[in-house]
């Protein structure tokens, strides 16, 4: 069965959409445990392990989390197959387990923003879009394609403004219109919280998605919002 762990906080029309194909959500709510605005937030909690090809998560233990700052971030890594980006000094430790043991090979990429992946939207293993100028140094170093987009642009109630990574994720959705129209091929899909034409760079991150033949979904009816990743499976 898909899955989606999503914030409580996720806007009714992305979860009509996620239903509408085929994804079960599963709610994140450790209100308690952190601060309130990322006390709902998939990332603050588990991390996903890959971007397109049998992505995985690691579930993580809420009780190993401290109130805010850097205890809060242990899980917040970004991970595909083939690199493992983090503040890693602050990284758990099973997790960064679990991360070797899914792949081998990984190149561990350290970087001084420990909410990684609030910060870093991976759009395929080694592609990424951030407006962390830390984040682009350390990925561009290690090889990797990376579009630095200006800051800010992103509701995060609570705080001045959210992030890109907090504010997506991937899915995989039928070439029909609906579940019900499924033929067999699945498309692969970056799907944003809110308007991403709002965005001052809309046009950059569309063709960064684009010329790696990917699809991109958004609604125009509500501000592009970070509620902590969208994190699926299928």
């Amino acid at each position: 069965m898909k899955k989606v762990y999503l914030s409580r906080q996720a806007h009714p029309a992305l979860t009509s959409y996620l239903t509408t194909y085929g994804y079960a959500i599963e709610v994140v709510d450790h209100e308690g445990v952190t601060y309130y605005p990322v006390s709902t937030h998939p990332d603050i909690f588990m991390c996903r392990l890959g971007v397109w090809e049998n992505p995985v998560i690691f579930p993580g233990s809420p009780e190993k989390l401290k109130p805010s700052y850097p205890g809060n971030i242990i899980y917040n890594a970004v991970c595909t197959s083939k690199l493992f980006i983090h503040n890693l000094k602050y990284t758990d430790p099973d997790l960064l387990n679990s991360a070797k043991a899914w792949k081998s090979a990984l190149i561990l990429v350290d970087v001084p923003q420990g909410y990684t992946r609030c910060c870093c939207l991976p759009v395929d293993d080694t592609s990424f879009i951030t407006s962390d100028r830390g984040i682009e140094k350390a990925l561009t170093a290690a090889g990797a394609d990376v579009l630095l987009i200006e800051k800010g642009h992103i509701e995060l109630p609570g705080f001045d403004y959210g992030f890109i990574g907090g504010c997506a994720g991937h899915v995989m959705i039928p070439s029909g219109n609906t579940s019900d129209d499924y033929n067999g091929h699945m498309v692969p899909t970056i799907l944003f919280n809110g308007d991403l034409s709002k965005h001052p760079d809309f046009e950059s991150i569309i063709d960064f998605i684009n010329k790696r033949n990917l699809d991109i979904a958004y609604f125009e009816d509500y501000p592009l919002t970070d509620i902590g990743s969208i994190f699926a499976l299928w």
